[in-house]
């Protein structure tokens, strides 16, 4: 795993464990978009998403509506 330090982690994106230096510059281009909600319930309609991924993406969810 590359370590890159995330300007946004307050996302919560860690969850994410990149494999590779791109992989963590797009999780970076994702945790600075402004659809980032939308992104995540997209990543939620994703049939190949594991079990523990789905959790971890809808307890981002929350706390992203927490926010709002």
């Amino acid at each position: 795993m590359y370590c890159i330090e995330s300007q946004h982690l307050e996302n919560g994106l860690t969850f994410i464990e990149p494999e590779s230096y791109l992989d963590r510059l797009l999780i970076d281009e994702v945790e600075k978009s402004d659809d980032l909600k939308n992104i995540l319930v997209m990543l939620l309609l994703d049939d190949t998403l594991s079990a523990t991924l789905k959790r971890q993406v809808e307890k981002q969810l929350k706390k992203l509506q927490g926010r709002n």
